[in-house]
């Protein structure tokens, strides 16, 4: 078994549906003669394209490693090249339900959540020292406005999904599902106007109330990379 199979099931084990811009998606050298693969305690039960010979892609690897950015997945996903990426994952026994969940629930939910947390953490730092209810005027002075981001434009790139088993000591099946990872993009510049245009009634008169817009909304640029969040769903 190679190492890269190892390292893959270990710290990924995750599946995604292709979207519409896969067909020259790089594999990434990792297939079973049949569906199933063993890998230690867990064993891939069935993947996409399983039935057809196919490798699992390069991209799933990478993402089940975390490696999130346009940057990395570019070079094996086409369609990712000048978006802000989004990945959200999501796990339970019926494949239907998890992936109409993480496609119609969980990626703008998401998307949002990291985006307040992302404005809180900048904020906090900025007010160092700050009172209590000045801080806690301006987090919620974010907050709000952060709701305003339609996110319009949002589609998927590209999705797959895996079925796994874990096994126990004896090899005894002790649990089995499916796990699924979408991919998801907005054009950069997109992204950035619905962010300014959110924040646009935040009060900027003062030199410190213009610098920490500018602030935050340079860090949600640049630390908003995905949607990232696992949620069980029996």
């Amino acid at each position: 078994m190679k190492k890269s199979l190892l390292c893959f099931t270990v710290l990924a084990l995750s599946a995604m549906l292709f979207g519409c811009k896969t067909t020259k998606t790089k594999g990434s050298g990792i297939k079973g003669k049949s569906a199933k693969i063993s890998t230690g305690k867990r064993v891939v039960e069935d993947y996409q394209g399983a039935t057809f010979g196919s490798e699992i892609p390069e991209w799933v690897k990478l993402v089940g490693e975390g490696q999130y950015s346009a940057e990395v997945l570019n070079p094996v996903m086409p369609g990712v090249a000048g978006k802000k990426v989004f990945v959200v994952t999501n796990r339970g026994k019926n494949l239907s339900y998890v992936e109409q969940w993480a496609d119609l629930v969980k990626v703008e939910t998401e998307v949002a959540g990291i985006m307040e947390r992302v404005a809180g953490k900048s904020v906090e730092a900025e007010m160092s020292g700050a009172d209590d209810d000045q801080l806690k005027e301006t987090l919620d002075m974010y907050r709000i406005s952060l709701t305003d981001v339609r996110l319009s434009g949002l589609e998927k790139i590209a999705s797959y999904w895996i079925k796994v088993s874990v096994l126990d000591n004896k090899k005894n099946v002790t649990d089995s599902f499916y796990e699924y990872y979408a991919v998801w993009g907005m054009d950069n510049k997109v992204f950035k106007n619905q962010l300014e245009q959110a924040l646009k009634k935040i009060d900027e008169t003062a030199t410190e109330s213009a610098y920490l817009k500018a602030k935050v909304t340079a860090e949600i640029m640049d630390q908003v990379s995905d949607g990232k969040a696992v949620i069980d769903v029996d």
